[in-house]
């Protein structure tokens, strides 16, 4: 009876263990729109009025606008694939992007950039596994880039550490700024490598990405990933403009940017909280009131996730993989890069 219950209490603190993430999630989510709400002037009134008076228009063209930049992403994970030497078709890459976007977006930590790698191993089956894994690394680098670069010059914009400086001037000065951390951030981690740490496997895994980031073969690469956030940013101004908010194109692109980057801490579920809370702070510098700040959010909630999410579902219907058998081959994944020599 006495190892019943020691057996009985391990397995509750190993369930404890396993779900903590998701139950301080919901906390922090409940303490967070709490917060937002308790500081805030808010009407319901408002609020309601403000959805009431949405541009449908506007609305409805935003809405094919993040499988457009889905299906040009997925053209530039295509690019870096080629870059190794592999040929990936179109389809596949499209639709191995939607469902992974899909799965992404209902399922915690990065199964959805893991299903990427599982697709690829499993239509390439001569593709190294820390190759597939660093392409799929790689895909994601270049909107972290984006996503520093136009948050960088929205903090110089908005917040102003550098002195006054107009949209255009901050854009520039955020990109030589993130670009140059790149290079040394890379020559860094070269240094370091064949200085100290030779047989380190992680850090040649991640000197091997920056080093890819900066080579030429890339430059497709680059190229899609411009294209797609322009889009992107386009589609933003889109539910912009069905609420009415006057803010111009470069703008846009800030606040999205440092939305995006304050969406990374992993402190809320599905950015709830984080996500209007930010928005209510970098909007009131237009003076634009909370309820239209939270109605956006909402908008681009329904618009870039959960339409984006039902859209990638049909592709990962199509081919449904099960998510234990992704989270065994994580698991191969990170023990072949921590055992790479």
């Amino acid at each position: 009876m006495e190892k019943f219950h020691k057996k009985n209490k391990t397995r509750q603190v190993g369930l404890m263990k396993k779900h903590f993430p998701t139950i301080f999630k919901i906390l922090s989510t409940t303490l967070i729109l709490y917060l937002l709400f308790a500081n805030i002037n808010f009407s319901g009134e408002e609020f309601t009025h403000t959805l009431e008076q949405i541009n449908i228009n506007w609305l409805l063209l935003s809405l094919p606008v993040v499988i457009v930049v889905l299906g040009i992403k997925s053209l530039r994970w295509q690019a870096i694939i080629s870059a190794e030497g592999y040929a990936y078709s179109h389809f596949k890459s499209f639709s191995a992007y939607l469902a992974s976007y899909s799965l992404g977006v209902v399922t915690p930590g990065r199964l959805g950039e893991l299903l990427k790698v599982y697709n690829l191993r499993k239509d390439q089956p001569g593709i190294d596994v820390i190759m597939a894994f660093r392409t799929v690394v790689l895909d994601r680098l270049f909107d972290m880039f984006f996503l520093v670069w136009f948050g960088l010059a929205g903090v110089i914009f908005y917040f102003k550490p550098l002195g006054y400086f107009k949209a255009a001037p901050a854009l520039l000065i955020s990109f030589m700024l993130a670009f140059a951390g790149l290079l040394v951030g890379n020559l860094i981690l070269k240094f370091i490598r064949e200085k100290y740490f030779k047989s380190n496997a992680t850090l040649q895994f991640l000197q091997s990405c920056t080093a890819k980031m900066l080579s030429f073969k890339n430059l497709k690469a680059w190229l899609a990933t411009a294209i797609a956030y322009a889009i992107y940013f386009a589609g933003i101004k889109m539910l912009f403009l069905a609420l009415n908010i006057p803010i111009n194109f470069l703008e846009t692109g800030f606040i999205i940017s440092l939305i995006g980057l304050i969406l990374l801490l992993p402190i809320s579920v599905a950015g709830f909280g984080t996500r209007e809370a930010g928005l209510v702070f970098l909007l009131s510098f237009y003076t634009i009131n909370p309820e239209i700040a939270i109605s956006f959010s909402l908008l681009q909630f329904l618009t870039f996730f959960v339409w984006g999410g039902i859209v990638g579902l049909i592709f990962w219907m199509v081919s449904p993989v099960p998510l234990g058998i992704i989270r065994e081959d994580s698991k191969k994944i990170w023990e072949k890069i921590k055992g790479k020599r």
